[in-house]
C-alpha cells in the first residue's frame, strides 16, 4: 500500500511538472523587440491563435498519461485513470488558455489600447494616429504589430462575429471624413481577412465625426475622437 503511494505522489509531481512546462512554452509574444525596430515573427498570428487550443490539448494529453498511472497505482481500472485524468487535463488546459488570453489583454494594454468587457460585450479601441498617417487611409508599417496581437486576442474566443468601425475628428468637410472613416475601417478589415477571419464574420463601418468621446476643440481630444473601435460578443459565434 505505502508502495502505490509513493507511486501516486510521483505521478502528482509529474502532471504538475509538465504543466509548468507547458505554461512556460506557451506564452511567447507575437513579435519581439530590440533596440532599433519591430521585428515580426513568421506567421505570429496562426502561432498565438492557436496557442489556447494547444493548452487544452496538452493538459488533456498530460492529464490522461498521469490518470493512467495513478489508476494502476491505485489498483483501478488503467483506461478509467486515463479518462479521468484526461477531464483533469482539460481543465488545467483552460487553465492555460485563460492565463494566454490574459496575456494577450494586458499586451494590448501596454499598447496603448482600451479593452473594455461588459458582460458578453467587448470593445477594443485602438488610436487612428497609431496605424494610419494623417487624412490617409492606408495601414502604417508600425501599426501591423497591433492589429496582429488584436486579432490573436480577439480569436482566443473563438469564431466570433466583430464590427469594426472609424471614428475621425471635425476637420475637413463631412463628406471627406465619412469617406475617409469608412476607408480606414475596410483597411483594418481587410488585414484581419489576410490574416485568417473569413469575411462573413466581419463588418465594418464609417462613422465620421458623429460619436466623439473627448472634446472636438482641442487637439488632446482630436487625438481620442480620431479612433477604431473593433466590437465583438463573447457568444456570438460566426459561421
Amino acid at each position: 500500500m505505502i508502495k502505490k503511494i509513493y507511486i501516486y505522489c510521483a505521478c502528482v509531481m509529474l502532471t504538475l511538472s509538465l504543466m509548468a512546462c507547458s505554461t512556460q512554452n506557451n506564452t511567447t509574444g507575437l513579435y519581439s523587440l530590440n533596440s532599433s525596430q519591430v521585428t515580426v515573427q513568421k506567421n505570429p498570428v496562426v502561432a498565438q491563435n492557436n496557442q489556447v487550443a494547444v493548452g487544452a490539448v496538452t493538459g488533456a494529453a498530460i492529464g490522461g498519461a498521469a490518470g493512467a498511472g495513478i489508476g494502476a497505482a491505485v489498483g483501478s481500472n488503467t483506461l478509467a485513470g486515463a479518462a479521468i485524468g484526461a477531464g483533469v487535463g482539460a481543465g488545467v488546459g483552460a487553465i492555460i488558455g485563460y492565463q494566454q488570453q490574459q496575456a494577450q489583454y494586458e499586451r494590448l494594454i501596454n499598447e496603448g489600447l482600451r479593452v473594455i468587457s461588459l458582460g458578453d460585450i467587448v470593445e477594443i479601441t485602438v488610436p487612428s494616429d497609431r496605424l494610419f498617417y494623417p487624412n490617409e487611409a492606408n495601414l502604417m508599417y508600425s501599426g501591423l504589430p497591433i492589429l496582429g496581437d488584436t486579432l490573436a486576442f480577439i480569436n482566443s474566443y473563438g469564431p466570433v462575429k466583430i464590427n469594426v468601425s472609424a471614428h475621425g475628428d471635425i476637420t475637413g468637410t463631412e463628406i471627406h471624413a465619412l469617406d475617409l472613416t469608412r476607408l480606414q475601417a475596410q483597411s483594418v478589415m481587410t488585414y484581419f481577412w489576410a490574416h485568417g477571419k473569413p469575411l462573413d464574420q466581419m463588418e465594418f463601418y464609417g462613422m465620421n465625426h458623429q460619436e466623439p468621446i473627448a472634446d472636438q476643440d482641442t487637439a488632446t481630444g482630436e487625438y481620442f475622437n480620431r479612433r477604431i473601435e473593433i466590437m465583438f460578443w463573447k457568444n456570438q459565434i460566426g459561421k
